[in-house]
């Protein structure tokens, strides 16, 4: 090949070569597990990193030993190089690498697992939840340990309308997952597990699943098995408060009463209205570790909401789902720390979305 031929071809290799590479590094950025919030979360949040960093050091290593081979026995005439018929030492080397690096992964396998799957002593507290999952909405029914189901507390999902978990922090939160159709898959990102939700016949036992969530906060959820034509409106969230908060909102569930928000409204007020499946403002602006009030007003006869997330899709508040024309709400937001965050409505993600600036 003649010269100038094969440096042009050296820089189109260069030239396609770097874009797949940063590509590449992207794509393996984007794969990077949300902050986990739970016990179990945290040592699945580990050994991820470690099977990643291992993933990262074995794909360097092999594509390096290619990019040499290639650079340093390339073709330069016609004559054969010398002919090696075996090497015993690389041979063993490379059978111990990954027989070391399986040994490794299969020990802290089995160690995340047991921590994963270890239950607690229902005597030392906690709380006992049925998840009932249906095509397409969820029900939690809260178990209160007596015979009589008529005094368990019972949150239902509607269309439009997600249900909430709530559930204490620092507490083993304990969920029977019951499925009344088909198999459906209870899922919380930020908790880094899921779990099938499966139709068992009667005499079986459904599937069960154990965490304690660990920070204050909201977080999103959502059927992660295709469960049918609405399989992706079969969303809920689960709310961690503090067990003072929790037991009020216990109270108040079981005598009928709306339950009080944890935050009351207060601050700076910010208003939004949402019309022609649009809000009338993209950014909005709050100071930093204050606490606001929004004041959200839907002119549309469809349903509308207004969620905060953080730049780990975190989800910080949700307003009530407000159904117009000119229905009006005033919603109290917790101090948020200096930053951005999204806004968006959950019914209409794509077309109702913003930035809220807090400084």
């Amino acid at each position: 090949m003649p010269p100038v031929a094969a440096r042009f071809r050296k820089r189109s290799l260069l030239r396609a070569g770097v874009p797949l590479l940063l590509i590449g590094i992207l794509a393996g950025c984007g794969m990077i597990p949300p902050e986990p919030k739970t016990e179990a979360a945290k040592s699945v949040f580990t050994l991820y990193n470690i099977v990643f960093a291992m993933g990262v050091a074995v794909f360097l290593g092999v594509e390096g030993f290619i990019v040499y081979s290639v650079v340093r026995y390339r073709r330069r005439d016609d004559r054969l190089p010398p002919q090696t018929h075996g090497n015993t030492l690389v041979e063993i080397i490379w059978t111990a690498i990954p027989t070391v690096i399986v040994f490794i992964l299969f020990v802290l396998s089995v160690t995340t697992l047991v921590k994963v799957e270890a239950k607690s002593d229902p005597s030392q507290g906690g709380v006992n939840i049925q998840v009932e999952g249906f095509q397409w909405q969820w029900r939690f029914r809260y178990l209160d340990g007596d015979s009589n189901p008529d005094n368990d507390v019972t949150v239902t999902g509607q269309q439009g309308q997600p249900p909430t978990m709530v559930v204490p922090v620092g507490e083993p939160i304990r969920l029977t997952l019951v499925s009344h159709d088909v198999i459906h898959s209870f899922y919380v990102p930020q908790f880094l597990i899921k779990r099938d939700v499966i139709p068992v016949p009667e005499g079986q036992e459904p599937n069960h699943l154990e965490f304690t969530v660990s920070d204050v906060g909201t977080y999103a959820g959502q059927c992660a098995e295709f469960c049918g034509n609405f399989h992706a409106t079969m969303t809920f969230s689960v709310q961690a408060m503090t067990r003072s908060d929790f037991e009020s909102w216990l109270s108040d569930t079981k005598a009928g009463r709306t339950p009080r928000p944890s935050v009351q409204p207060g601050g700076q007020t910010l208003e939004l209205t949402a019309k022609n499946v649009a809000f009338d403002k993209t950014e909005l602006q709050a100071s930093a570790d204050q606490k606001f009030t929004l004041k959200f007003t839907n002119q549309e006869a469809i349903p509308h909401n207004v969620v905060i997330t953080d730049k780990d899709n975190k989800q910080l508040f949700k307003s009530d789902d407000l159904t117009g024309p000119d229905k009006s709400g005033e919603f109290a937001v917790p101090a948020l720390p200096a930053g951005q965050y999204t806004f968006f409505c959950s019914f209409h993600p794509a077309q109702m979305v913003g930035t809220l600036t807090v400084q």
